[in-house]
């Protein structure tokens, strides 16, 4: 029944049937030309005059002016036509893959995620998507749902580089080298050959194979000389080699490119194992600035102290300075009672101040924790004769002989074979020292 002033439709069936197909043409027209746009790159005259009661030309129009407001950098703009043109259509998977890329760039990469698993969802052979489906995971941290994406992208083409890198960087994150190189197989050339090398590198390296793993990165490092990571992979591959000036090296030239807490704290170690006191506390200095709340580089700042406030008490030491050098001494046995380093400084200038009581307290705590060194009990033995106690004399003096080295302890065996016949008189002769 017509309502009214609505004419009469004199249109024949067969005509309203024409003109039905027609705008079927339309809709699949429309359809085609929005997964065009995204595939194939290319603009096309605009749509927005198109009728606004057809909704899958309503929804190419706004998919058109979106990408056009994206590619102008007015990301909020077009994700707002995205989410428009989903409206009217949520089954199209190239609006679901671009209203994820304006998510990325709007800095929202859990939302992202969803846009890129709807797209995949309605159309599960888009390697594109895959692989911005894990890009998007990544930086949510959800190291699972990245490799699985990356996976189904190199399922999808197994030539896929991208995907490989990716899938073979997850896998050393996870400590399987053995599967990172696989995947690195068959990257030997191309584009891509420094950063294949580098991760190579890094996976011969957690097998434990750093001759490997240098050989490796110094490919990467040729081609690519201030690469951060590959001079940080390939510093790693030296220290496991004990060869701290070559990580050395490395290290600095990789922290210089891109400064970092914990290679900061390897420097750092680097230096005071190589007794560069000097430069790891010039270094600290800095790095501390940089990363004031590390607990591990203020440890090293502590220690750096320590051994330099050590280096100056033997300095003393050497040059004659033993009052002074024994008051440098004492707050750092005082703090450390179980370093032997600042213990036998302070009993050596004790002993030379000739304070042979307190030097021999020293010298006694040192004979327990390590009776293996010769030295002590010569000096044991000079501090027990000079105080009277003939007995532990005769004892520690016997004692060093059993130990001492026929060359380096030469003039001390000669010392105490001269005073020895003396020695032991005076001990038969006197009384038992008391407990």
């Amino acid at each position: 029944m017509r309502g009214p002033g609505t004419p009469f439709d004199r249109r024949s069936l067969s005509e309203r049937r024409r003109v039905k197909s027609a705008a079927g043409r339309r809709v699949q027209w429309a359809r085609a030309l929005l997964a065009g746009w995204l595939w194939l790159g290319a603009g096309q005259p605009s749509l927005l005059a198109q009728s606004p009661v057809e909704p899958a030309a309503r929804a190419a129009a706004l998919f058109e002016a979106g990408q056009n407001a994206h590619q102008a950098g007015k990301l909020s703009e077009a994700l707002g036509l995205y989410d428009e043109a989903l409206a009217l259509d949520d089954a199209l998977a190239p609006i679901h893959f671009q209203r994820g890329m304006a998510l990325l760039g709007l800095n929202r990469p859990a939302e992202a995620v969803a846009a890129f698993e709807r797209c995949v969802a309605h159309q599960p052979d888009f390697r594109r998507g895959w692989l911005r489906l894990g890009a998007a995971a990544l930086k949510i941290g959800d190291a699972a749902k990245a490799e699985r994406a990356f996976a189904k992208a190199l399922e999808l083409n197994p030539d896929d580089a991208a995907a490989r890198l990716q899938l073979a960087r997850l896998a050393l994150a996870r400590a399987a080298a053995p599967a990172a190189l696989e995947l690195l197989a068959p990257l030997d050339a191309g584009d891509a050959e420094a950063e294949v090398n580098a991760l190579r590198g890094q996976a011969l390296l957690q097998m434990n194979r750093p001759a490997d793993a240098i050989a490796a990165l110094s490919k990467a490092i040729a081609r690519e000389p201030s690469w951060a990571e590959a001079r940080r992979r390939r510093g790693d591959a030296y220290a496991a080699q004990n060869d701290l000036e070559a990580a050395l090296t490395d290290w600095q030239a990789a922290y210089a490119a891109a400064p970092e807490s914990e290679l900061a704290g390897d420097i750092a170690g680097a230096l005071l194992q190589l007794n560069r006191v000097d430069a790891a506390q010039s270094f600290l200095k800095s790095a501390r600035a940089a990363f004031p709340a590390d607990a591990r580089l203020a440890a090293f700042a502590a220690e750096a102290a320590r051994d330099g406030a050590l280096a100056q008490a033997a300095q003393m030491l050497r040059a004659g300075k033993f009052a002074e050098s024994a008051a440098a001494y004492a707050p750092l046995v005082a703090s450390d009672p179980e370093a032997a380093a600042p213990r036998a400084g302070l009993a050596t200038a004790l002993f030379k101040l000739e304070r042979f009581g307190e030097a021999a307290q020293n010298f006694e705590i040192l004979r327990r924790r390590q009776p293996e060194i010769a030295a002590t009990y010569f000096f044991l033995g000079v501090c027990y004769d000079k105080m009277g106690d003939y007995r532990a004399a005769l004892a520690a003096y016997e004692a060093f002989l059993a130990r001492a080295d026929g060359v380096h302890n030469r003039l001390e065996i000669e010392k105490v074979q001269l005073r020895l016949p003396s020695l032991r008189r005076q001990a038969e002769q006197s009384k038992p020292r008391k407990p």
